[in-house]
C-alpha cells in the first residue's frame, strides 16, 4: 500500500504510518475472522493504538493514503445505477462489502500472491471475485473455476 519513495503522499509522521500499519493489521491478521470475533479483535487492536482511531469498527474504515486518514467504506460506494439490458442473475448492486473485498483481492491480485475467500454462504464472494476476474485481460489471465458448495466434502474428491 505504500507508495513509491518519490510520490508526495508518502506517510512522514509516526501517527500516519501508525494508522496504516493498523489497517494492514486488521486485514492481514484478522482478515479471515467472523463478524463477532472481527468487533473484538476490532477493539484489541484500538486498545493496544497509541493513536486516535476511528470510533466504528476498523473494518468499517479504509485508510485513504491520499488524505492520511481513515474513511468510512461506506463513503466509497458509488450510486447504483441499474443496467439497461441485464438478466436479473446478472446484476451486481455495489455495496461496501463487495467493494472492500474487491479492493483487497485486486490488492492481493497485483502482487500476483494466491488468495483464498473465507465467509458465511451467501455473502458474495464468488460473484466479487468473478466481477474481479471480468476486468482482467484474458489474453493475460486464464481462469479455471472449481465449485465447491457447502455439501462439499473431502470425500467428494
Amino acid at each position: 500500500m505504500l507508495p513509491p519513495p518519490d510520490a508526495n503522499n508518502v506517510p512522514q509522521e509516526a501517527d500516519q504510518l501508525e494508522k496504516l500499519y493498523i489497517f494492514c493489521i486488521i486485514w492481514s491478521l484478522g482478515g479471515a475472522l467472523m463478524s463477532d470475533d472481527r468487533d473484538k479483535f476490532s477493539e484489541v487492536v484500538r486498545t493496544v493504538s497509541g493513536t486516535l482511531l476511528p470510533s466504528s469498527s476498523l473494518y468499517d474504515n479504509y485508510f485513504d493514503i491520499e488524505n492520511m486518514a481513515f474513511v468510512l467504506w461506506d463513503r466509497k460506494v458509488p450510486e447504483y445505477v441499474p443496467p439497461a439490458n441485464r438478466k436479473f442473475n446478472q446484476i451486481l448492486v455495489p455495496t461496501s462489502d463487495t467493494l472492500r473485498y474487491s479492493w483487497l483481492l485486486s490488492q492481493i491480485m497485483s502482487l500476483k500472491k494466491p488468495c483464498m475467500f473465507c465467509g458465511d454462504s451467501g455473502t458474495a464472494k464468488t460473484v466479487t471475485i468473478f466481477s474481479q476476474f471480468k476486468s482482467m485481460s484474458m489474453d493475460k489471465y486464464l481462469v479455471l473455476t472449481i465449485n465447491f458448495s457447502s455439501r462439499t466434502t473431502s470425500s467428494d474428491f
